[in-house]
C-alpha cells in the first residue's frame, strides 16, 4: 500500500535556538513527510541561515519568507502551499517522537469516512530538551463528535503541535482566524469538529517546550483575563448552534467569576474590577455576560461552591493547546 502523504507546516519567528531540534525530529519520522513547509514570519535572528542550511541537505524542505504578520498568517500561508492529503502542524519550539506521523495516519485507515483530524498525548520539556516530570499534563479523553465539548472548554491535548488533519478539512473550515490574539487553534478545532470527528493516540508523541519566551508575557499582559475574553469572542460565533445556549453561557459566567477570584486571591497586589472591564469590553458576549449584579453574585456563589471541589489553580489558563504565539 502507498503510504499516506503528509505535509508538515511550521511557523517560525526568531526561533533559531530551537529550530534545529524541531526540524531534526521531523526528518527522523518513520513516516517521512512529503514536504516540510516552514514559513519564516519576519525573523531577525539566524533562522534564515538555518533554513538555508537544512534546505541544502533536505530537498523537501520549502521555506517561505514573509513579514511579521503572526502565527495564524504563517500557518495559513503554509496551508496554501501544501498539496498533501494530510497536514501536521508543529510549533518551532516543540518536537516529535519518531513514530508520531505513522501512528496518527494509521488511525484514518480504521475510520476513513467520518474522521477528519487526530491528536495525541504529550510530554513537557525544558529549554534544553529535558523532560519536565512534574509539569501537569492533560490527557486526551474524547473521540468522535466533540463539537459541543470544545465549545464548553475541552481542549485537544498537546497544542497544535499534536494535531494531524485532512488538508481539505482544514481548508473547508477556513484555516486559522488571523484576527484572534489567543486560542486561534481552539477556534479552528471547533470549526473542524462541526464538520467531522476526532480521534487520538493515547501515547505521548509530542514534546511541548516550556521556556521564558514561550508565552510572550510582555504581549499577553494579564493572560487569564485576556484568554477569557478571547474564549468569549470565539464562543459567541456558535451560540446559535448549541442546543442549550443558557447552560453554555452559565458555564462561562462561572469561568469569568473564577478569573475574578484568582485576580483577587492569587495576585499581589489584588486586581479588582473584572465586572467593570467585562462591561467595557469590545466583545459583545463579555458585555452581556452579567446583565445585573445579582447574576454576578449568583455565579460567585456557584464558583465558590465549585472551588471547594476544584482548586483555583486547576482553572483552564492557556494550557499547551492555547499558548500565546508571536
Amino acid at each position: 500500500m502507498t503510504p499516506p502523504d503528509v505535509d508538515v507546516l511550521i511557523p517560525v519567528r526568531n526561533g533559531a535556538r530551537f529550530l534545529p531540534a524541531c526540524l531534526d525530529s521531523v526528518f527522523a519520522q518513520t513516516l517521512l513527510p512529503r514536504a516540510v513547509i516552514v514559513v519564516d514570519d519576519g525573523s531577525t535572528d539566524e533562522t534564515p541561515r538555518i533554513l538555508n542550511d537544512y534546505g541544502a541537505r533536505r530537498p523537501n524542505l520549502h521555506a517561505i519568507r514573509t513579514g511579521p504578520h503572526g502565527v495564524s498568517h504563517a500557518r495559513n500561508l503554509a496551508l496554501a502551499a501544501s498539496r498533501a492529503t494530510f497536514v501536521a502542524f508543529l510549533d518551532t519550539d516543540d518536537v516529535w517522537l519518531p513514530e508520531k506521523l505513522a501512528r496518527q495516519t494509521a488511525l484514518f485507515a480504521a475510520n476513513p469516512l467520518q474522521l477528519g483530524f487526530v491528536h495525541c498525548a504529550y510530554f513537557c520539556i525544558d529549554e534544553d530538551g529535558r523532560r519536565l516530570r512534574r509539569r501537569r499534563v492533560i490527557a486526551p479523553r474524547k473521540r468522535g463528535d466533540v463539537f459541543a465539548d470544545l465549545l464548553e472548554g475541552y481542549g485537544l491535548a498537546g497544542s497544535a503541535s499534536a494535531v494531524l488533519a485532512r488538508r481539505d478539512l482544514v481548508s473547508a473550515a477556513g484555516g486559522f482566524d488571523e484576527s484572534l490574539f489567543l486560542g486561534e487553534d481552539w477556534d479552528l478545532w471547533i470549526r473542524m469538529a462541526k464538520l467531522s470527528h476526532v480521534d487520538f493516540v493515547a501515547d505521548a508523541l509530542t514534546g511541548i517546550r516550556f521556556h521564558a519566551l514561550g508565552t510572550q508575557r510582555q504581549k499577553a499582559g494579564d493572560v487569564p483575563e485576556v484568554f477569557l475574553l478571547e474564549r468569549l469572542r470565539i464562543v459567541e460565533k456558535w451560540l446559535d448552534h448549541v442546543p442549550d445556549r443558557a447552560r453554555l453561557i452559565e458555564r462561562y459566567r462561572i469561568e469569568a467569576v473564577r478569573v475574578g477570584l484568582k485576580n483577587v486571591l492569587m495576585r499581589y497586589p489584588p486586581r479588582w474590577g473584572l465586572l467593570r472591564r467585562l462591561r467595557a469590553s469590545d466583545v459583545p458576549l463579555a458585555r452581556r455576560l452579567f446583565p445585573t449584579r445579582r447574576v454576578y453574585a449568583r455565579s460567585l456563589v456557584q464558583a465558590v461552591a465549585e472551588a471547594v471541589r476544584r482548586p483555583l489553580t486547576s482553572l483552564p489558563w492557556p494550557a499547551p493547546s492555547q499558548r500565546v504565539r508571536p
